[in-house]
């Protein structure tokens, strides 16, 4: 039989281990996992030596926004950017100009963002007060988590945000029943309203407006709260949720306490909490202002040590495009600037950097950037090197010692990256294969708009 691709020479690393092998592609699927040097025939191949093979990097946590401001992003640039990035599948949040809302806006935006895009994707559908009546049709329409922000919007962006938030615990209730009853996962973005506000206005009085003062406006204890709240309504109702962007190694604890009781509960959190300290607030001001903020070094080991005892589930980037002159309005007042960080493009490097440095294993990021998202939100075809599943394929140069250079990035927000200047990165992405096309490789991204394509969950 001729495949229609045959990757040859590279060595698999999956969360059960590491070994050499040749693939098989026919279709877009993985139909052979081979010893090296097994007799398989393809119309293409593509030479791995030396390299080794991630199954395809799921990002769970993306906000291009598409449609919004395309000068900070399109979903063109932005997927461009995952294919450099190794990333295979992204999971798209709910906030766009389009924000979903409502079967018909994720049917919409679906359609929208699958003619420019260059990998797959998943879309996030919105939970909030606004909407319980439409949360139903989200998941009918094919979303595959459910995003609820705990705080409320930016007064500029409330048409961005309908039906996405809630800050009231009554109501929230409500959301948590709507959503558990599709038996989809349930993401939260977690910081207390109340207390984190009362904090800022008070360093806003006493003049602190600069670096650092964004961290201590939100302190480990803003997120503790908010977790805490809904972990005790995930209990009560028997609800599947996710922590998004964890920062808190005590609230990824709680997490594990509330598993321990029989609550399905995760979490994810993101690079820029495992490599950087509040003190790139007062070195570099808004550009590395996010939310939940960079914590202490205390807070940053043991965040990691949450991860070597696998207490985190998934790490995502949290890609959030700003041009210089949004994160600027900041310079002054760090409380101006708008929150996040751009991050497409170094999620593998920085992932395969931690394993060099011991906090993880390679086959830690094979499960916590690939493996457990499609388990944890039924996507069987995604995240696997097996027959049968979507040949999606993350080659990578562990030998590769380089350090970062935001001026190369394909990101339109590639100012936004500039916390990742000068980082040592241990390992590079060489290709990426989404469904059996070289959608990126050696620096050039080679997929064209429009292959990616919309996943959708495969629930019972």
């Amino acid at each position: 039989m001729v495949h229609d691709l045959v990757v040859t020479g590279g060595t698999l690393i999956t969360s059960s281990g590491i070994r050499a092998a040749d693939i098989a592609v026919t279709g877009g699927q993985i139909v052979a996992v081979e010893a090296p040097g097994a007799a398989l025939d393809g119309a293409a191949r593509l030479d791995a030596t030396g390299h080794h093979i991630l199954p395809g990097v799921i990002d769970t946590h993306v906000h291009t926004r598409h449609p919004g401001v395309p000068e900070r992003e399109d979903f063109l640039s932005g997927t461009s950017a995952a294919a450099a990035g190794g990333i295979t599948t992204i999971f798209e949040m709910p906030i766009s100009k389009l924000p979903v809302n409502s079967g018909e806006s994720l049917a919409k935006r679906a359609a929208l963002c699958e003619a420019t895009a260059v990998v797959d994707f998943a879309l996030y559908g919105g939970a909030g007060h606004e909407n319980l009546a439409e949360i139903a049709g989200q998941a009918e329409a094919g979303a595959v988590a459910f995003k609820t922000f705990l705080q409320p919007p930016p007064p500029t962006r409330l048409d961005e945000f309908f039906g996405l938030w809630c800050t009231d615990e009554v109501l929230l209730r409500d959301v948590m029943r709507a959503v558990r009853a599709t038996g989809l996962r349930h993401c939260f973005h977690c910081e207390h309203t109340a207390t984190f506000e009362a904090a800022q206005r008070q360093l806003e009085a006493a003049g602190r407006k600069t670096g650092r003062a964004h961290a201590e406006s939100r302190p480990a204890v803003v997120e503790d709260l908010s977790v805490a709240i809904v972990l005790a309504l995930a209990e009560d109702l028997g609800a599947r949720v996710q922590v998004v962007h964890c920062s808190s190694p005590r609230s990824a604890r709680m997490a594990r306490d509330a598993r321990w009781r029989g609550v399905d509960a995760t979490v994810e959190t993101c690079p820029p909490y495992l490599f950087f300290t509040d003190e790139a607030l007062d070195r570099l001001g808004p550009f590395a202002k996010c939310n939940p903020p960079l914590r202490g070094e205390r807070e940053v080991r043991g965040l990691r040590q949450c991860l070597r005892e696998g207490l985190i589930e998934v790490v995502g980037t949290d890609h959030s495009p700003f041009l210089a002159e949004d994160k600027a309005r900041g310079d002054d007042n760090i409380f101006l600037a708008p929150p996040g960080l751009a991050g497409l493009e170094v999620l593998v490097p920085l992932m395969l950097t931690a394993a060099h440095h011991g906090w993880i294993t390679l086959e830690d990021v094979a499960a916590l950037c690939s493996e457990n998202a499609a388990k944890l939100f039924a996507l069987p075809r995604k995240g696997r090197l097996q027959p049968g599943a979507d040949a999606d394929l993350t080659i990578v140069d562990l030998g590769a010692t380089w350090r970062y250079d935001s001026a190369g990035a394909l990101t339109k927000s590639r100012a936004n990256m500039r916390i990742y200047d000068g980082v040592e990165m241990h390992g590079r992405v060489v290709s990426t294969v989404v469904r059996g096309a070289v959608v990126y490789r050696d620096g050039i991204v080679t997929g064209r708009p429009g292959h990616g394509q919309f996943v959708r969950p495969e629930t019972a």
